[in-house]
């Protein structure tokens, strides 16, 4: 299944809605904590070199879905054509995320830790037990290291290799309405519940709440297992942060809703829409990012949940913002065109 437009779209009205609204969250960021938002922006700027690799990984990737009989050309008329839309995607993508890691390492500031014995109370009523130890038992142990790879840094990759590719794509429509689901779901997701419902995670239950609850899953993540000393490593960089309030690439502590999930998600929809064969993997990639997200420790079960929900109806709802009406699925066999 691919999409397919109208290629005589006409230009729709409100296409600088959605810059406005990264805009708007960026100078509410620095309003919020000028030094911080100024230091976080600087850092992500300064790490901009490893953009341009990932978006020639999608541009390759691209030229073979749109123009497989002529990936060259697809390249060099991508480069001509998209080129200021890219850098302007990596420029608002760079302010954006200094504005979300703004707001996230405030979120204590603002509504200190409190959900975790909710959360992990119900998470254990809904399953019958802790989701983390359910799924240490039915993880084999070779696939231990590749589920924090995949957790890791694919995410990461996929992440900006993805919002890289759309970026590319001819088609307005769609991009715009994969834009505006991702900028919805880091300020109304990451900041506005995430601050609502300020909390942890079972890996740093017992530092935040001085309660050995998770005690037994805690153990099977930094000794019973091959990815021991990375999360080890992973958990005191942020801890350590959160404790000094250092300023660092990454850093806050928030587990309800979580944002792997919800960027696997809006992925595997996007990919979905575009080609049914790729959102099977965007799919089955999301199943690898939830069973990781409780195996490691870093969420509940009810993290993933939540999130799976809100972004679906953020990416339904998207399809009905300014820019993005029209980007409609259809099984005319036919790859995207311009709109």
């Amino acid at each position: 299944m691919t999409i397919a437009v109208d290629t005589h779209a006409r230009r729709q009205p409100g296409q600088l809605a959605l810059p406005a609204l990264v805009l708007a969250f960026a100078v509410a960021a620095a309003i919020a904590a000028p030094w911080r938002y100024l230091a976080y922006l600087e850092s992500y700027l300064s790490q901009a070199i490893i953009l341009p690799p990932i978006l020639a990984a999608g541009v390759a990737v691209a030229s073979l879905l749109l123009r497989p009989a002529a990936p060259f050309s697809f390249i060099l008329d991508t480069t001509r054509e998209s080129l200021l839309r890219v850098v302007l995607v990596v420029l608002l993508c760079m302010l954006g995320v200094s504005a979300f890691t703004t707001f996230k390492v405030l979120i204590p500031e603002f509504v200190p830790f409190y959900a975790d014995p909710i959360l992990a109370q119900l998470d254990r009523m809904v399953h019958g037990g802790d989701p983390g130890l359910l799924a240490r038992a039915i993880v084999p142990a070779w696939a231990h290291y590749p589920l924090a790879f995949l957790y890791g840094p694919v995410w990461f990759i996929q992440w900006f290799g993805l919002m890289g590719f759309v970026a590319l794509l001819p088609n307005q429509a769609f991009r715009m309405r994969y834009f505006w689901a991702m900028a919805l779901t880091f300020c109304l997701l990451g900041t506005a519940a995430a601050t609502i419902f300020s909390s942890v995670g079972p890996v740093f239950y017992e530092r935040i709440y001085m309660d050995d609850r998770f005690a037994a899953l805690t153990r099977l993540v930094f000794d019973g297992s091959a990815v021991g000393s990375y999360m080890a490593e992973a958990t005191s960089y942020l801890y350590d942060s959160y404790m000094s309030s250092a300023v660092r690439m990454g850093s806050g502590i928030s587990a309800m809703p979580s944002m792997h999930i919800a960027v696997a998600t809006l992925n595997a929809h996007m990919l979905f829409s575009f080609d049914r064969r790729a959102g099977v993997i965007g799919w089955a990639y999301l199943g690898a990012i939830f069973i990781g997200s409780i195996f490691l420790g870093w969420h509940y079960a009810l993290d993933g949940y939540f999130s799976f929900i809100a972004v679906s109806l953020i990416w339904w709802g998207a399809s009905r913002l300014p820019g993005a009406r029209g980007a409609q699925v259809h099984s005319d066999g036919k790859l995207m065109q311009p709109a």
